[in-house]
């Protein structure tokens, strides 16, 4: 009986001994697997940004980019209107542009006109990189004596555009993004 006593008394004094020990510190090894993966996303994310950016910067560089509207609004005080309509654009090609894009008339109660012309070489183009992306400006002639003068906003962290026409009646302001031109589609293949 003393020795079940004295054995009881000893695993109490150890447990008493054992409770006052400084606790182990938590060793970065338990949390490592979700501070990896937390790591490795914001990595993936990083990446991802950086190849969204590169390819903005290439559209604009290469001077072979669609500017897709979703709102117009006429400058100043107009209302603002969303584009429902993948139909409208303004692309820019080397060689030439292309304007398809709806204009507002009247402030109270305002009409959509549709200002659509082909351009040669856009004039006076300027394409300058910015701290939160890029501007871009140029002059078009619409054939029958009239210039538009289009500036670009492009801020590559988001990929929101906007763009402003001066035209000969009014200012016209449009929210968008950029996107790539498509190739035509009644072109023949290249290389024979």
């Amino acid at each position: 009986m003393k020795k079940g006593i004295l054995s009881v008394l000893m695993l109490l004094a150890g447990t008493a001994v054992f409770a006052q020990r400084p606790s182990l510190p938590v060793t970065s090894a338990e949390f490592a697997p979700e501070t990896v993966r937390r790591q490795a996303r914001a990595e993936e994310r990083a990446e991802r940004n950086a190849r969204f950016i590169a390819r903005q910067d290439s559209l604009v560089q290469s001077r072979n980019f669609q500017f897709l509207p979703v709102s117009v609004l006429e400058v100043p005080g107009g209302g603002e209107q969303t584009i429902n309509n993948i139909y409208y654009y303004l692309a820019v090609f080397p060689d030439h542009i292309e304007v398809h894009l709806p204009t507002l008339r009247g402030y109270l109660n305002p009409y959509v006109e549709v200002l659509n012309f082909d351009a040669p070489q856009p004039k006076d183009y300027k394409a300058s990189k910015t701290q939160s992306g890029w501007n871009i400006s140029f002059n078009a002639d619409d054939g029958e004596g009239n210039v538009y003068t289009f500036g670009i906003n492009l801020f590559t962290a988001t990929g929101e555009a906007t763009m402003t026409m001066l035209t000969p009646r009014s200012t016209i302001k449009y929210v968008g993004s950029l996107a790539a031109n498509e190739p035509l589609l009644n072109t023949p293949p290249s290389g024979g």
